[in-house]
């Protein structure tokens, strides 16, 4: 992998994790409200996915070759991001507003997304450590292309697509790119087509996404 390539893709997935955590406060509002402790409750959740993500990933990074996890997994976080529309409208009903209400809900919807598409960092950060006299240029660089991209993802969300486009179409958007992104990669890495269940899935689950109402008219 070129530097150009991983420094791209966890400036992307990055990106990815904090639109999604921008967007979730909306998501969220029309049942838990909007105060300091829905925002507490998501950024926790997130941050918590952000850890595991970053630990599995790496744990599987050494036991299996990473060219083969990364694409999958930008699918798989694509498809999380789908799913988190159903989640919070099926769900969201049946939660109150306290503390706990609010980290579960967070929980169910939008921690499985943040923890796997952090999880592609170590991967990539596995395929650039070709050399050990390179190890703090290699993890310096992706870390800062992350944070980078943690912070485009934030300002591009919460100054400019929230008030241009309704929450729920740039959520189904961001998951498409992810889902078209890793099967892009898996493709040139491994010259294979998309497996036939993981599409079938990927379908079914845009397609429930797609349907999904809402009981706000900005999302």
């Amino acid at each position: 992998m070129t530097k150009r390539a991983a420094h791209l893709i966890v400036f992307c997935t990055s990106a990815a994790v904090l639109v999604l955590e921008i967007l979730a406060g909306r998501l969220m509002a029309p049942y838990v409200g909007v105060s300091l402790e829905t925002f507490t409750g998501i950024i926790g959740t997130m941050l918590a996915g952000i850890a595991l993500g970053n630990a599995l990933g790496g744990r599987l990074a050494d036991r299996h070759s990473p060219e083969r996890l990364i694409g999958p997994a930008m699918a798989l976080g694509g498809m999380s991001a789908w799913a988190s529309l159903p989640i919070v409208s099926a769900a969201g009903p049946n939660f109150g507003s306290n503390p706990v209400a609010i980290v579960a809900l967070a929980l169910l919807a939008f921690f499985a997304p943040a923890a796997v598409l952090s999880a592609v960092s170590p991967m990539v950060a596995k395929l650039r450590l070709t050399d050990l006299g390179e190890t703090g240029e290699v993890v310096g660089g992706l870390s800062a292309s992350g944070t980078v991209g943690a912070l485009f993802g934030t300002f591009v969300t919460g100054f400019i697509l929230v008030s241009a486009v309704p929450t729920r179409p740039i959520i189904i958007g961001l998951g498409l790119l992810l889902v078209i992104a890793g099967a892009g990669f898996s493709f040139k890495v491994g010259r294979t087509r998309p497996d036939a269940t993981m599409s079938a899935v990927a379908l079914v689950v845009f397609g429930i996404a797609a349907t999904t109402g809402s009981p706000c008219q900005f999302e």
